[in-house]
């Protein structure tokens, strides 16, 4: 029965969408769930914050402008920052590793990933992502270039 209980709460994470070959195992521990639960409202109070910060467009400055813009890209850089550290953590992922990522995915692909991998921490199947996978021609273009 061990053995049961350790493989529910293990579950497999791909890599191929940031860059890397190997899948990594991870355990779904309430701590590794809490940190995806961070991870996942920090991604929709960004895009809240975003969407609420675009439409204050009527009648404002052009310098009130510029300022939402520069605290956009403070909240986006924040946010990427606050990924990459929780997939270097999650997934155990080295230095060099974390360059690869860095290197390979762009915005979009990094909250596509994010929301994957704290979907299966948090029991999501595989077969729920490869439906979605099928769908996204960015999974597919990003996976073609793997040798």
């Amino acid at each position: 029965m061990g053995g049961y209980k350790e493989d529910k709460m293990v579950v497999k994470i791909r890599t191929t969408q940031i860059g890397l070959k190997k899948p990594i195992n991870v355990k779904a521990t309430l701590s590794n769930v809490d940190k995806a639960d961070e991870m996942m409202i920090s991604l929709l109070s960004l895009d809240v914050d975003l969407e609420e910060e675009g439409q204050d467009d009527s009648g404002t400055e052009e310098k009130d402008q510029t300022k939402v813009a520069i605290e956009n890209l403070k909240k986006e850089r924040a946010f990427n920052k606050k990924t990459v550290s929780f997939l270097q953590d999650i997934l155990k992922l080295t230095d060099k590793q974390i360059q690869t990522v860095k290197e390979t995915v762009d915005y979009n692909t990094l909250g596509e990933y994010l929301n994957y991998v704290c979907g299966r921490i948090k029991g999501i199947s595989e077969e729920a992502f490869k439906d979605v996978d099928k769908n996204s021609p960015k999974e597919q273009s990003v996976n073609s270039e793997e040798k």
